[in-house]
């Protein structure tokens, strides 16, 4: 799968992240301007921009047991695995 090309508004939520574009692949990236209490709400998905996935991909986030969203947002820069640094 190649890189992902942008194709909404940026920045899309300027108030809690700086994206930093790399031309490498796979190498662009999101740092916070926030501090985040633990369970605590980095950024809110609203739908749309979100809409449902066909398939997971490294640029989708999983919403259930066989459920997937594509961000269609500037979110898709954070760290979403299952073992997230913010």
């Amino acid at each position: 799968m190649a890189p992902l090309t942008p194709h909404w508004p940026q920045p899309s939520h300027g108030d809690v992240q700086e994206v930093v574009i790399n031309e490498a692949a796979f190498t662009s990236k999101s740092l916070s301007k926030v501090t985040v209490a633990p369970y605590g709400v980095f950024a809110k998905i609203d739908f749309p921009p979100a809409t449902p996935a066909s398939e997971p991909t490294y640029a989708t986030v999983q919403m259930g047991r066989d459920a997937h969203l594509n961000l269609n947002s500037d979110l898709v820069y954070i760290n979403h695995s299952c073992d997230p640094s913010l």
